[in-house]
């Protein structure tokens, strides 16, 4: 850099001397007044240092400050300006002309700038501290220390590390746990549930030096290590059924990605693929092999499950990417990414332009979106087929479609052809009888008084909007009375209220067809063509219509119909569409006279205008119109039909919540974490402290490239990180107490050697988390007992050093499960979709959001988990909260857990429950049967004589009730059960 400055400067013809020597007189000095007290080794405001070269080449939150002989792109000058929506510098007031033109011609010049000084930062650290970091060195394989005094072979290597240190300290390990200890301690470390009495029975016969061991086998290949340990890793990526913005809306695939969770656990999937497969899964999918497609597809659901934000969430994808980039650190890297939004990382070796490399890649992503309050309805779920076998699956019912599409084309057609004849008919006949337009809230009557029709004629009732579609609702009373003959009378409302939706064309009161036609009249006339059952959800009121208008309803229920205003019962209404007529014609089946009478009333007043209306003869015989239009409606209807139970029967794609590619593109910096507020494009790349290797394909979102990054075998975090989460979820807490947070800030470890060697150990045995267990529990160091040692504690009080095991409480799941699993009501199989309501029934909002627990007896890891409402029993027993990445469970102690066990209808039923297993067994064997099922150990002397008072108390205390064996043997149950020996792994 300095040999091309030279070089500039001498074609120039300035020396770099003399350049420096410029710099030192004119610019140094006003650097030093005005702008390194903000902007220098003591402070640097928006990451920005000015107090050497590297400073302003490196920049800020907002990139490069200077770049040299381009000052009208220079930030550092567009800030002495006030320009482009920068603040003005120096904030005290604004520069001398003269000095800012001194520092304009500095940076037009080349910006010479001979200070040197200052170490190079990445982020908040120097760059030389953050090569020299330990958890940013390699991982490799350190020498097993050897333990004077010891076999190798009677120590694993675990073992060695731990002695060591106790060694060092003047400690030595704890005596092993008896043998019911550690196989209900392993039980529930592996698979979340207590061992079967007969699972005791079985291990305490087995002498096999090998015994535990066999243990260990048989429960890592239980299903059950995988709703424990999945749970687990649920817990980090912040597993949840809803998507959190302000509505909170379900998410009815998400369980897919839960299950894919707990299966790959299962199948020990190695743990470099599990990685790549969430941030990826659809990329390695297109390669093949089909049979994996759907599960990868899946595994995206990593993503897409990130957060939604505020009322219309596609507005704050910004904030849904920082949740997915701050859970993509904690969770894969141990580090607190998302803390580079606004500003270079305070104390890490993470810039704000790392945060916008990644963010890009994120932003190239298209997410599946949930719904929210302003958008209800989901979309862009991804389907689980691969494109071509969804095509071929599909193929014969998209040419069936096509030809009953073309089917339909045709009778349209030919109903269209139909309804001109009949119109040109009509053009030739047409006779205006009455006429006359209502005004808002209007009521009229009309008379015709008495005409002679014939067969065939056709009188017509036409019912027009006014400009502003006012009086939309029209109540319509249409009678026709024959003269002469049979006196008969013709209503259409009587008629039509019989049995509305029989048919259009009606047959009247007298069984004769087609007299009644109702008819969408804008441009000729047509059949209504779509009936509808119980408008709006209003038993009895029934419509015809062509889309929502024009219409004619009849309400035949018994009372009035409240939907867009009230309909009184018993009548008939038409809606006349905004662009045209709605009409009712009574197709005459005499030759005489008739008198034609009737009614127009405005039946939905509000609006500025009434309804027009015209009642019209038509003097000819227009049956054989009506009647070919009749045929054609029919053979419509029919095919309409069918393709209505076509659609039914359409093969259904299903789809997973989960993320595809999106539109490519490099994000530009947020200044200050804004949206709104840009700054310069961030290549897509790698974390600079990393190596920053960009990405290998521009036209790619990157992820794939993420995705080697991150599950690559020379990352020095990945590896470290999934390791010392093993170790915490069997000891309780980690080799590295902090466990997403690897950084400056985090804990060191406090066995570094030890954690190293699990890391290499888990790569080399081919990232496998099930050999890591074997190793970690076959160790002597996982197999002590937990008794407090005065001595001990005081050299060591937290057990850092691991000269003792600690006793936990159980996790919240792992009571309920347990409660579940000893009252014998736990259903085993695995859970699958929640019973959400159908998409198309959402309406939830920030006032009515979702939040619907669904009861179950299935384990707790299937238990629906809404966001924005902890479910009761998960929240009161410290449950992971769904909004954030959760690496330990908290344990707490309130009094609302005592409460639970006093009075909780749930937990007083699985008592009852327990109980009468207990009471199933002979009387001799019931307290053994209630301690075995609950505590996995026959009680001692003083168990049973402290069951038998109480028993005989409670009993006493209930008196004559024909249910008080049972009642006291629930109560005792229920002292068993909210016990610390049934709440505590030893």
């Amino acid at each position: 850099m300095r040999t091309s400055l030279a070089l500039v400067l001498f074609a120039l013809g300035t020396s770099p001397a003399a350049a420096d020597d410029a710099f030192e007189k004119e610019v140094r000095p006003l650097l030093v007044k005005h702008c390194v007290g903000c902007h220098g080794p003591e402070k640097q405001k928006g990451g920005l240092r000015l107090d050497t070269r590297t400073g302003w080449e490196t920049g800020g939150d907002s990139g490069p400050a200077i770049r040299p002989k381009k000052p009208d792109e220079s930030l550092f000058i567009k800030a002495l300006h006030g320009k482009d929506g920068l603040s003005q510098m120096p904030p005290a007031g604004k520069l001398p002309d003269r000095d800012i033109a001194a520092l304009t011609k500095w940076v037009r010049d080349g910006a010479a700038d001979p200070r040197t000084g200052g170490p190079v930062k990445l982020g908040g650290v120097t760059l030389e501290e953050a090569r020299k970091w330990w958890a940013f060195q390699p991982v490799r394989r350190p020498a097993v220390p050897d333990i004077h005094g010891q076999k190798p072979e009677t120590r694993n290597e675990i073992d060695r590390f731990v002695l060591a240190k106790l060694g060092a300290k003047g400690l030595k390990l704890a005596p092993a746990a008896d043998k019911r200890t550690l196989l209900r301690r392993a039980t529930y470390d592996l698979t979340g549930l207590p061992p079967t009495p007969e699972e005791v029975d079985a291990f305490l016969k087995d002498d096999a030096p090998d015994a535990f061991a066999k243990v260990v086998d048989r429960l890592l290949a239980s299903p059950h290590y995988g709703e424990r340990w999945g749970r687990h890793w649920l817990d980090l990526v912040r597993y949840a059924d809803t998507a959190g913005e302000n509505s909170d809306h379900p998410l009815p695939h998400a369980w897919r990605y839960r299950n894919w969770v707990i299966d790959a656990f299962n199948r020990d999937m190695p743990y470099d693929e599990f990685l790549r497969e969430q941030l990826a899964g659809d990329l390695l999918a297109a390669k093949g092999p089909p049979e994996k497609y759907a599960s990868r597809v899946v595994a995206t659901g990593y993503l897409a499950l990130a957060r939604r934000f505020d009322h219309d969430s596609d507005k704050f994808m910004h904030l849904t990417h920082e949740d997915g980039i701050d859970t993509l650190g904690k969770a894969f890297l141990g580090l607190t990414l998302g803390c580079a939004r606004c500003h270079d990382h305070k104390y890490d070796a993470v810039t704000a332009r790392d945060y916008y490399a990644l963010y890009g890649i994120f932003e190239s992503t298209k997410f599946a979106f949930p719904g929210c309050e302003a958008k209800q309805q989901p979309r862009d779920l991804v389907p689980l087929l691969p494109p071509a076998e969804w095509d071929r699956v599909v193929k014969p019912h998209r040419e069936r479609l096509a030809k009953l599409d073309a089917a339909i084309r045709a009778a349209s057609g030919e109903g269209r052809t139909h309804a001109q004849a009949a119109q040109a008919a009509f053009a030739k006949s047409r006779r205006v009888l009455s006429q006359g337009e209502i005004a808002e809230g209007g009521d009229k009557t009309f008379d015709a008084g008495e005409i002679e029709v014939g067969a065939g004629e056709m009188l017509l009732l036409s019912i027009t909007p006014l400009k502003n579609h006012g009086a939309d609702t029209t109540l319509i009373e249409f009678d026709i009375t024959e003269g002469g003959g049979q006196k008969r009378r013709w209503s259409a409302r009587d008629d039509l209220l019989r049995d509305a939706l029989a048919s259009n064309p009606h047959a009247d009161g007298y069984g004769t067809n087609g007299v009644w036609w109702l008819l969408d009249a804008r441009n000729q006339p047509t059949l209504l063509s779509e009936s509808v059952r119980d408008l709006n959800g209003k038993p009895g009121l029934h419509a015809w219509r062509n889309g929502d208008t024009p219409s004619v309803l009849v309400n035949g229920a018994k009372n009035e119909a409240a939907v867009w205003t009230k309909l009184p019962p018993q009548s008939l209404f038409v809606h006349p569409a905004p662009d045209g007529n709605v009409a009712i014609g009574w197709l005459s089946p005499i030759s005489g006279k008739v008198t034609v009478r009737g009614r127009v009333k405005d039946a939905h007043p509000g609006g500025p205008d009434g309804v027009g209306w015209v009642l019209e003869r038509f003097a000819a015989d227009v049956r054989p119109f009506f009647s070919a239009q009749a045929e054609a409606a029919a053979k419509l209807a029919a095919l309409t039909r069918e393709r209505a139970e076509l659609l039914k029967a359409a093969p259904t794609q299903e789809v997973a919540f989960a993320v595809t590619e999106g539109q490519a593109a490099d994000a530009r910096l947020h200044l200050r974490g804004d949206p709104e507020k840009l700054g310069d494009a961030v290549p897509r790349r790698w974390l600079e402290a990393l190596g920053g290797t960009p990405i290998t394909d521009a036209t790619a979102s990157g992820r794939l490239d993420l995705a080697n990054w991150v599950a690559s075998r020379d990352n020095p975090l990945t590896a470290r990180v999934m390791a010392n989460r093993i170790w915490l979820h069997h000891f309780g807490k980690g080799l590295v107490a902090t466990p997403n947070d690897f950084g400056t800030r985090g804990a060191a470890p406090t066995h570094p050697e030890l954690l190293d060697w699990l890391a290499s150990e888990f790569v080399r045995g081919g990232w496998k988390a099930k050999a890591l267990h074997r190793a970690i529990m076959l160790s002597q160091t996982y197999q002590q007992d937990t008794t407090h040692r005065d001595a001990a504690a005081k050299v060591d009080p937290t057990n850092e050093l691991h000269w003792r095991f600690e006793r936990r409480r159980l996790s919240a799941e792992e009571v309920r499960d347990t409660l579940l699993a000893v009252s014998g009501q736990l259903d085993r199989k695995p859970g699958a979709a929640h019973p959400f309501p159908p998409e198309s029934a959402w309406s939830y909002t920030q006032h009515v959001p979702f939040g619907t627990f669904f009861e179950t007896d299935k384990r707790s890891v299937y238990l629906v988990q809404v966001r924005n409402r902890r479910h009761p029993f998960l929240g009161l027993f410290d449950g992971a909260d769904p909004n954030a990445t959760t690496p330990q469970r908290q344990t707490t102690t309130v009094p609302t857990q005592a409460l639970y066990f006093l009075n909780d209808p749930f937990f007083h039923a699985q008592a009852e429950k327990l109980s009468d297993r207990v009471l199933a067994k002979p009387e001799a064997d019931r307290a053994n049967e209630l301690f075995r099922l609950t505590l996995q150990r026959p009680p001692t002397e003083r168990d049973r004589a402290f069951a038998a008072t109480f028993l005989k108390r409670y009993q006493a205390a209930l008196g004559n009730r024909p249910d008080a064996d049972r009642a006291a043997w629930a109560a005792l149950s229920r002292v068993v059960l909210a016990s610390n020996e049934f709440l505590f792994v030893e």
